[in-house]
């Protein structure tokens, strides 16, 4: 009997758990939409870091995954995405263009990239991070998700910011992250690293070369001195 309880209590600690992570609004059979920055479903990442470093463009695209929870439907569904202005420093028109007054789920579709346009027009970008807020709304179409996951926040900058992500993808194979070596990086490959863990897993391949080839760089110019160290970068493959 004791044991049989103990299971009991063990299951339902289990399952409020589970409810409190998982916690959503009430939605209809229609469903629901949630942001998933990550290719890890069970990754709670809430934040995308966006740098101009090292480009000469003045604006750029940022691709935010929304999913869906529910079903898919054989016709085109809105959602909404509004600026959160309590978590915003970011100026529209100096750092962002206005948001859509809605974007659009497709017809038999699970999820959906929204475009964010990002601008390079402020020279203070180069001196520090501005944050742009964003939250979904729910709408005649479809209500809101995972209630952790309904807010974004983007730090815009023309600093040199080490991706959010880094730790769980680019690590592996550019090893330690530093400043410097971010720098020579973007010299040696012409480009920055992705902002978005999703843009990084969809060009995997070229960016395992590129790993594989900064690895080769820098064992070949041996030894380039961090400053911030005062040490070697280490080869790391």
């Amino acid at each position: 009997m004791k044991i049989k309880i103990l299971y009991a209590i063990g299951f339902w600690c289990i399952l409020l758990v589970a409810c409190q992570e998982n916690e959503m609004n009430t939605f209809d059979h229609e469903g629901a939409v949630y942001f998933q920055l990550t290719s890890n479903w069970s990754d709670g990442v809430d934040s995308v870091v966006y740098s101009f470093a090292g480009k000469t463009i003045e604006q750029d695209t940022l691709w935010l995954l929304v999913d869906l929870m529910g079903e898919a439907v054989d016709y085109d569904r809105a959602l909404r995405l509004v600026v959160d202005a309590e978590n915003t420093t970011a100026v529209e028109g100096t750092h962002y263009a206005a948001l859509q007054p809605e974007y659009i789920l497709p017809a038999g579709a699970y999820q959906v990239q929204v475009p964010v346009v990002l601008y390079n027009k402020d020279p203070m970008l180069e001196e520090r991070s501005f944050q742009l807020g964003m939250l979904l709304e729910p709408t005649s179409d479809l209500q809101l998700g995972l209630t952790a996951r309904t807010k974004v926040r983007v730090l815009l900058t023309a600093m040199l910011m080490k991706p959010s992500y880094y730790e769980k993808g680019l690590s592996y194979y550019f090893g330690t992250y530093s400043k410097a070596k971010h720098e020579i990086c973007i010299q040696v490959l012409g480009e920055d690293f992705p902002a978005t863990y999703e843009e990084f897993s969809n060009n995997r391949d070229y960016w395992v070369a590129a790993g594989s080839y900064m690895d080769n760089y820098f064992y070949e110019n041996y030894p380039i001195i961090d400053p911030e160290t005062n040490m070697p970068i280490e080869p790391w493959l």
